[in-house]
């Protein structure tokens, strides 16, 4: 091999090695500020809180299994809205740990809704089913009810029977915590 043919090959080596840690920091700066922002407004704290307000954005959506989900809320049911997506990688983490616990998706009288923000319906169906959710999962695409309610995922939004925003937890969410927020609805 000549030489010019292996300097050629050492710096186009060299070029994809730089990509590939340039790649890295970066992926690592875009997660590490999503985390200071969730540390700055404190564990399960929202930002801008919703609190007290009605829930507009959501009456009926697109069911990632097919049909129409619709609010429960519109049935006086209290409900809690669990934001995730293929995406968010806490929610790889957290969906099949609160699927698990969950079941069909009640917690006593309150009624558990997944609303999976994945563009692709196939990517929302896969995930969803992947983690296990045997609980109903709304397809929220374009993110109208999402960026409504939530800053980030994964989150999830306690909703009264009357459609009122009762309470909201920003970040992973823990069963315990899933429980103690939804008990408290009315």
């Amino acid at each position: 091999m000549s030489a010019s043919v292996a300097d050629h090959r050492v710096r186009a080596g060299s070029v994809r090695i730089i990509l590939s840690v340039t790649g890295a920091l970066l992926a690592t700066l875009l997660v590490l500020t999503g985390v200071i922002s969730l540390l700055q407004s404190g564990p399960g704290q929202p930002r801008n809180s919703l609190v007290g307000t009605k829930v507009s954005a959501f009456t009926i959506l697109p069911g990632v299994h097919g049909g129409a989900v619709r609010a429960p809320w519109l049935s006086h049911h209290p409900a809690v809205l669990l934001f995730f997506a293929d995406w968010c990688s806490p929610c790889h983490a957290e969906l099949p740990a609160l699927a698990r616990s969950l079941g069909a998706g009640r917690i006593g009288r309150t009624i558990v809704i997944g609303i999976d923000g994945d563009r692709s319906p196939s990517v929302a169906l896969s995930f969803v089913t992947s983690s296990g959710a045997r609980f109903t999962v709304a397809q929220d695409a374009n993110l109208a009810v999402a960026s409504t309610l939530v800053p980030a995922f994964p989150a999830a939004v306690f909703v009264t029977s009357s459609g009122t925003v009762a309470a909201e937890h920003f970040g992973v969410i823990s069963i315990a915590q899933l429980r103690a927020g939804a008990s408290g609805l009315r």
